[in-house]
């Protein structure tokens, strides 16, 4: 799976908590989705290759001490942290090992 360096994001589910915040922002349009927890993210996700995996402040709502929603208003806006999964329609390795553009 990983000897060059190509993987999906079906392939890197299984590795990551189930218990916390996601970003998953796609590296093509720079758009991103917050989501609560892995079980959220839809499958359509899965055949995109990841490019990256780090840790952000992103946007979240706060509805009540330590409950989060992914929507709500503007006073209820909180940067929390959470893992940002950058995700793309390509490789970001070629067969060769190499960086594609």
């Amino acid at each position: 799976m990983f000897e060059t360096g190509a993987f999906t994001f079906k392939e890197l589910r299984k590795y990551l908590s189930l218990i916390d915040r996601l970003s998953i922002c796609d590296k093509e349009t720079g758009m991103y989705h917050n989501y609560l927890y892995l079980e959220d993210v839809p499958e359509s996700y899965d055949d995109m290759y990841v490019y990256g995996i780090g840790m952000i402040q992103s946007e979240f709502y706060k509805s009540a001490p330590h409950i989060y929603k992914t929507e709500g208003t503007r006073d209820e806006l909180v940067l929390e942290y959470c893992i940002e999964v950058m995700l793309s329609k390509t490789p970001k390795f070629n067969e060769q090992g190499e960086m594609n553009e």
